[in-house]
């Protein structure tokens, strides 16, 4: 059985109340991916029947279009994928720094996780035999004030884990 004080009481409490589906990169990423795989299909579809016309062309007994519709549907075709894809990146970028901007307002001036330290250490020990370094990592970091682009994804497994576990154990 866990000891934990009041503050540590009200923190956990408070975790219970967050949504954890916003700050889920892959879940975000997914509902915003419906504009580049639109682009991707239409880019594909453009490219398709460019290569197809351009085929066409070089058979002897088909009669062609010409080369600039041709030339035109493949260059289409190429600029709307690479607009797909430099959209995608771009799409990446801002997902991250929203999802660091909503990680930011749960931790706070004091380390949300740090607060709740007890529990994710008692966790750990029982689940691991002992504290990783990858949640060591993210605790010194949300002691420190901030955390870091690469710990986003292991910051709401650790907490969603330790909220699991510790529902399971201690209600």
């Amino acid at each position: 059985m866990l000891n934990l004080n009041d503050s540590e009481e009200r923190y956990i409490e408070r975790a219970q109340h967050i949504n954890l589906n916003d700050i889920d990169y892959h879940v975000i990423m997914r509902r915003r991916a419906r504009h580049t795989y639109t682009l991707l299909g239409l880019g594909g579809s453009f490219s398709m029947v460019g290569l197809l016309l351009f085929i066409a062309e070089m058979l002897p007994d088909v009669q062609g279009i010409g080369s600039t519709p041709v030339s035109l549907l493949l260059i289409t075709g190429l600029f709307i994928v690479f607009h797909a894809m430099r959209y995608q990146k771009e799409m990446e970028t801002r997902v991250t720094y929203e999802i660091l901007q909503r990680i930011q307002a749960i931790e706070g001036q004091n380390g949300f996780l740090w607060r709740i330290n007890t529990i994710i250490n008692a966790y750990c020990h029982e689940i691991y035999g002992g504290l990783p370094e990858g949640v060591q990592q993210l605790q010194t970091s949300s002691q420190a004030g901030g955390i870091e682009m690469n710990e986003i994804h292991l910051y709401k497994e650790v907490l969603e884990n330790v909220l699991t576990w510790y529902q399971q154990n201690h209600t």
